[in-house]
């Protein structure tokens, strides 16, 4: 009878809640997992900073519990609050409390997580929606790398693949050539620099591959020795990117920016050619963390590492990487961390959420 009178009139009967809590998304759930794993390594530096005043022994120490500072702070904002592009809102992960081990940290056992998570980090930004993606692809470039620095500066080894983590954005050969006009029946228009699109960031890093192809060639020309030597290597890396840049906005149906003959270089290629890279490499990674935010698929993994990537060229070419490689936020801005002993939510969903 009561299936006859919904059928009937058109209604919809909504079922009482059953008290079963909604499903985490793998977006949110990678979110609280972050948080939780960045206050753990948070806590595991300060123990091990404040262990006989070991932060003024220990190099590099003290920078990497300010950074973690940041990134657990970061962890708390919500996904529009970086620039999200997701159409399905993440509540702010709340830091755990507790979370410091019973084994005392040391600098081999914190190198090992601080490296562990990094990549998980990477790992979950192929698959997170956009603005969480973004955040995340942050957040664990700037531990991978400083893993990686550190590990050099403690002259321990560095825990897991590194050749992994060192691998071409893409394999060597480029995606798919230009579709045809049936996989792309409705070509978009060539997009507004200023339209956060897929299309717009791409074509923004076809140009900046452009730029960086002809501020190599130049930067090469006053290079001597071994620097003239990483900055050949460079140019070949940028020209596969740009090939690279170009096939995938093909394969997304967008309009491939034409070259220009040259670029108006800062004063800073003729003084100082090596900071010069730096910088330009540094430029790019909020491009790059666009294109991670605003894509999917085979193109959210090569802004993923390219994003890796062109951090690592930055600090190669002696740049200071910022705390959030990619992301356009600035820490003055971010919510304080709790305050010891203060209530907060779990750090992992539960049922009432």
């Amino acid at each position: 009878m009561v299936a006859l009178l919904v059928a009937g009139t058109g209604m919809v009967l909504i079922p009482r809640d059953s008290g079963t809590p909604p499903p985490v998304s793998f977006s949110e759930a990678a979110l609280t997992d972050a948080s939780k794993e960045t206050v753990g390594l948070l806590e595991s530096a300060q123990a091990l900073s404040a262990a006989d005043g070991q932060s003024a022994k220990i190099p590099g120490l003290g920078d990497l519990v300010t950074l973690l500072t940041t990134h657990t702070r970061a962890l708390m904002v919500p996904e529009d609050a970086t620039g999200a592009v997701s159409t399905h809102p993440t509540p702010p992960a709340t830091p755990a409390t507790n979370t410091t081990s019973a084994t005392p940290a040391t600098r081999a056992s914190l190198l090992e997580e601080l490296a562990v998570s990094g990549r998980k980090r990477l790992a979950a930004a192929r698959e997170a929606d956009g603005g969480i993606a973004r955040l995340l692809a942050s957040v664990g470039t700037a531990q991978l790398l400083r893993a990686e620095t550190l590990a050099a500066q403690w002259q321990l080894p560095l825990p897991g693949d590194p050749s992994a983590d060192s691998k071409a954005p893409l394999p060597s050969t480029v995606p798919a050539a230009t579709p045809t006009a049936a996989a792309c029946p409705s070509v978009s228009p060539t997009p507004e620099p200023s339209s956060a699109t897929t299309d717009a960031a791409l074509a923004a890093a076809v140009r900046s591959q452009q730029e960086a192809v002809y501020a190599y060639q130049v930067a090469l020309k006053r290079l001597d020795n071994s620097a003239g030597t990483a900055a050949a290597r460079d140019l070949e890396v940028h020209v596969l990117l740009l090939r690279q840049a170009e096939a995938l906005t093909r394969a997304n149906c967008g309009d491939v920016p034409v070259s220009t003959a040259g670029y108006q270089l800062p004063d800073l290629f003729a003084k100082d050619p090596a900071a010069a890279l730096a910088a330009l490499e540094t430029s790019s990674l909020p491009g790059l963390g666009d294109l991670v935010a605003l894509s999917t698929g085979e193109t959210r993994g090569w802004a993923v590492d390219g994003l890796l990537a062109a951090a690592r060229r930055s600090l190669a070419w002696g740049a200071a990487l910022p705390a959030l490689p990619g992301l356009k936020l600035d820490a003055e801005g971010l919510p304080p961390l709790p305050a010891a002993g203060a209530a907060s939510p779990p750090a992992t969903p539960s049922a009432d959420r």
